[in-house]
């Protein structure tokens, strides 16, 4: 898996996006690739953010259900 990019590179190309910048252009000045250009733009489009939120459950699993814990209380 890939690692994240410096905060100052994210921010220029979050930047040169916000002033519609052709994509191939950013690419060349900033030093990425095409597709990480073209993933960032996807995940701003998607949650506002440039890389995607976490989507793994932490913690343990419930021992009771919503409806055993009414039942309980």
């Amino acid at each position: 898996m890939p690692r994240r990019l410096a905060d100052d590179v994210v921010h220029r190309i979050l930047v040169r996006l916000s002033a519609s910048e052709p994509v191939p252009s950013i690419a060349t000045a900033v030093g990425v690739a095409h597709e990480t250009v073209y993933r960032m733009q996807h995940n701003v489009e998607l949650w506002g953010i440039p890389y995607p939120p976490p989507t793994v459950k932490l913690g343990r699993p419930r021992l009771l259900l919503p409806y055993q814990e009414e039942v309980v209380k």
